[in-house]
């Protein structure tokens, strides 16, 4: 059976993770993290993506970065097969170093998002590498440190993460560490699992900003028929209960964030706008409308198959 194609969105947020073959360490000493760790540096800057969170454990590692200009699947091609054929010399073995290919799981939650940063960087904590949550900073192969500003240069991007903490830098840093702080409190580190991301198949399932919403947004014609520009933002306004005038404003409340990748959705299935005339309305980046309209296929489904589809229950 054929490998089924990842999604892979310039701006999008994934969570990239491996182990060894066979549970085996994939880092044996320093000089193993020294070069899996430059060459991770080397192609985020090549590919223009920004790293939010990341940890590297004797036998796995954990990434979670917004990509950039370039596919997610060719940084990641250049690390790991780069990276283990400079450890099969080195080590003098033969074979795969890495247990199948990675994993990539897409984030498309401010909630989701809160709780696997902290997630990634507790790891070290967790398997006992560190002793307690104060000697984490100190733990040389995580994002940790970097997140609190406590270490010059850092793959991780200290700007991009803590804006999904908080406005101010020092409300965010106190978010951040309030977040990691109750995982301990809570007794979780021992048994704790993978955040369970939002499910992203099936419009019954979506969340909109990490809350489960119980049904699909109702489709009409008038949704599948939108054409102009006033059309559009009058299904977003009464879909998302958010006026106009804030969709194009500069806040980023949630609630807007929803009604923006309603718009954006919408203009670009149903008339055609491009992702740059999008960006130019909003004020914002292409890959922030690249976002937006993934999150907005995430509330409507796939536009084919609303096209296709029998039934529209009215709005």
């Amino acid at each position: 059976m054929p490998r089924q194609a990842r999604i892979d969105i310039e701006g999008q947020y994934y969570h990239v993770m491996s182990r060894g073959i066979e549970r085996r360490a994939i880092f044996v000493g320093e000089s193993d993290y020294e070069d899996f760790y430059g060459r991770l540096a080397e192609w985020l800057r090549r590919s223009g993506g920004k790293c939010l969170a990341w940890c590297l454990m004797p036998n796995h590692f954990h990434v979670f970065l917004m990509r950039g200009d370039r596919p997610l699947s060719e940084l990641m091609s250049h690390v790991l097969t780069g990276y283990a054929t400079t450890y099969n010399l080195k080590h003098e073995r033969a074979g795969h170093l890495f247990q199948n290919r990675y994993k990539s799981i897409i984030c498309l939650s401010e909630k989701y998002l809160r709780e696997l940063v902290p997630y990634i960087h507790l790891n070290p904590l967790r398997a006992g590498l560190v002793k307690e949550l104060s000697g984490l900073k100190d733990y040389r192969w995580c994002g940790h440190a970097a997140a609190l500003g406590l270490c010059g240069k850092d793959i991780l991007d200290r700007r991009e993460l803590l804006k999904h903490f908080g406005e101010t830098e020092q409300g965010a840093v106190r978010n951040y560490l309030r977040e990691i702080a109750a995982r301990e409190a809570a007794g979780r580190l021992e048994r704790e699992e993978l955040p369970e991301a939002p499910e992203q198949t099936s419009p019954d399932q979506e969340t909109q900003d990490g809350w489960l919403v119980s049904a699909p947004v109702p489709v009409d014609k008038a949704i599948l028929q939108a054409q102009s520009r006033d059309t559009v933002l009058a299904l977003a306004e009464r879909i998302s209960g958010v006026e106009r005038g804030n969709i194009f404003g500069l806040t980023r409340a949630r609630a807007v964030s929803y009604a923006r990748a309603i718009y954006c959705y919408l203009r670009k299935e149903s008339s055609g706008v491009s992702g740059e005339e999008l960006a130019e309305e909003l004020r914002i980046s292409r890959s922030g409308v690249s976002r937006l309209i993934l999150r907005g296929r995430g509330y409507f489904g796939d536009w084919e198959k609303l096209n296709n589809s029998t039934t529209s229950p009215n709005v």
